[in-house]
């Protein structure tokens, strides 16, 4: 347990790519500010230390990417995978930090943390850049957030004290490309408590006011650049047969629930539908259904895993999101579907098959984590930071060459 007489400073540092790096940063902030004791500052080193240019296309490019590229992109995703670690000073990846140096220098200097929790490898790969010619007293933790080793995670070796795991499955092949045994803590990925909190379905039901008898299906694609969740609705809803409860969350995408809404008096008997839009109650309309149909995010693959909720997702997803779902399926606590027919077979199979449906949910019970608790601890055991012996009368408007003619030496060193 950490000591609660020493007040501690985190900088949380975050990218906007999706919504999941965004979601891990501010979980873990309203934790820390929890014990009263913890000044927690969060910056998206890539919206606010970069050109707009940069930001857009690491952020509205990447959704555009795997939206309507996505067979481009998972090319260019699988070949990164076998990107040589010896190069991770000179990967593709590194151009979208070279220009941040001097500015993230500043702000640790200026800020003083304890501790640097990151939620991407953007963070742990401008650190380790960073402190090829600087030091920076803050211990380094930055999280996994997929059920994949995501290519240039090598860029942060160096970087980062502690590296949380989403899952052991992942220590080797991290050792593989050059971090140390010691730097490597698993943790599970974390997701906002409200999540980890078991709620039993009779209860959420009664909570949300929905049907709890019924066999509930939940269509749930979250935000970004996923935008199946109507296709997927209207294949269930006019083809099975069974009696079912359908779920649907629409989040932003108001044209979807509009369309749904206009479908419901057309629907057949069996069919009973909750249509609603953005809501914050996802984690108890998770706890009301029995299966959720949805796509591969590390982080609602986690909450869907905490809920104890089997998921069945299609086969069409992008780079990290494939394998996040192919892992769930290797342990047998998710099924993939490639066209509705598919889809109809997968959820016709669980609704006929209760016990197979249980041995799933036992299944998940087995792989759940409590990662914000986790890190959380992890975090406030660091001791204080000492910056006393730092010089900040450097020049940094300078620090981004100095750091780049580094990076690119350590690569011909290397050669």
């Amino acid at each position: 347990m950490y000591n609660q007489d020493m007040k501690k400073k985190v900088l949380i540092l975050t990218v906007t790519a999706g919504n999941g790096h965004n979601s891990a940063a501010y979980a873990m902030k309203k934790r820390l500010e929890t014990t009263g004791e913890v000044e927690v500052k969060v910056v998206d080193i890539i919206k606010e230390y970069t050109s707009a240019l940069n930001a857009w296309t690491v952020d509205k490019g990447y959704n555009l990417a795997v939206g309507y590229l996505r067979p481009i992109y998972d090319a260019f995703y699988n070949a990164y995978l076998k990107w040589n670690p010896e190069k991770a000073s000179v990967c593709p990846a590194q151009a979208s930090v070279k220009n941040l140096n001097g500015k993230l220098l500043m702000l640790i200097y200026e800020f003083e943390p304890d501790v640097i929790y990151g939620t991407s490898y953007y963070c742990g790969m401008a650190l380790s850049n960073l402190k090829r010619v600087y030091d920076i007293p803050a211990k380094v933790v930055v999280c996994m957030l997929d059920y994949v080793v995501s290519p240039f995670w090598e860029a942060s070796v160096g970087g980062v004290d502690f590296l949380t795991l989403s899952n052991e499955a992942f220590r080797e092949e991290l050792i593989a490309k050059g971090f140390k045994n010691e730097n490597l803590v698993l943790t599970g990925i974390p997701v906002s408590e409200k999540f980890v909190e078991v709620v039993d379905k009779q209860t959420a039901c009664e909570k949300l006011g929905i049907d709890e008898k019924l066999f509930t299906v939940l269509v749930f694609y979250g935000g970004g650049h996923w935008q199946g969740g109507l296709k997927v609705f209207k294949t269930l809803a006019k083809k099975l047969k069974q009696n079912v409860q359908i779920i649907v969350i629409n989040g932003n995408n108001k044209k979807a629930k509009e369309k749904i809404d206009k479908m419901l008096s057309k629907l057949p008997q069996n069919i009973k539908v909750v249509n609603i839009g953005f809501t914050r109650e996802v984690d108890l309309y998770m706890s009301a259904s029995d299966v959720m149909i949805g796509k591969g995010g590390g982080l609602s693959t986690t909450e869907s895993i905490n809920k104890e909720l089997p998921l069945i997702a299609t086969t069409k997803l992008p780079g990290q999101e494939f394998y996040n779902v192919k892992f769930l399926e290797k342990y047998g606590t998710a099924l993939t579907f490639k066209n509705g027919r598919q889809l109809l077979k997968n959820v016709e199979f669980l609704y006929d098959n209760p016990q197979e449906l249980k041995k799933m949910k036992e299944k998940l019970v087995g792989m759940k984590t409590n990662g914000i608790e986790t890190i959380f601890e992890l975090i406030m055991k660091q001791g204080n930071a000492d910056y006393s012996a730092i010089d900040k009368n450097i020049e940094f408007d300078k620090v981004n060459k100095r750091v780049n003619k580094a990076r690119k030496l350590a690569s011909k060193k290397r050669k």
